[in-house]
């Protein structure tokens, strides 16, 4: 019997990004940023909740705006506009939820809630081809 549908679990969520907590400084996350090229900084508390997401534009406007890296946290500068779907989620239900919302990233959360992957741009062109290829399948 062929599965009908797809979910978030089924993808590889563990590249393009690493992780920081709200407390650790700018430094610390900037070291961390450099080690994922081009992919971005998930910002969590101390129960593995996402709290935020930084990118290359966020450490930019900390430079910008002079502030002291060794102090200032990554929980001062992240970007709270991410939206949280399950690994349970059925893909075709999340790129609509995506497309609706146009957050600035999305994460995928275990069931209870602790952070589990990022889902990246090249991971929504994967799932849209896999959710176009059900559907030419008639699954």
């Amino acid at each position: 019997m062929t599965q009908q549908t797809k979910t978030i679990s089924e993808l590889n969520l563990n590249d393009e990004h690493i992780t920081v907590g709200v407390d650790d400084t700018l430094k610390e996350g900037a070291k961390r940023l450099l080690s994922v090229p081009g992919g971005v900084l998930i910002v969590l508390d101390d129960d593995s909740r996402v709290k935020g997401v930084m990118g290359y534009k966020q450490f930019l406007q900390a430079i910008d705006r002079d502030m002291d890296t060794n102090s200032v946290k990554c929980g001062e500068l992240m970007e709270m506009d991410f939206m949280e779907v399950k690994n349970s989620d059925n893909l075709k239900d999340v790129l609509k939820s995506i497309k609706k919302r146009s957050p600035q990233a999305v994460v995928s959360v275990d069931e209870n809630g602790e952070f589990s992957g990022y889902f990246s741009p090249s991971d929504y062109k994967e799932s849209k081809a896999i959710v176009k290829s059900l559907k030419s399948l008639k699954l």
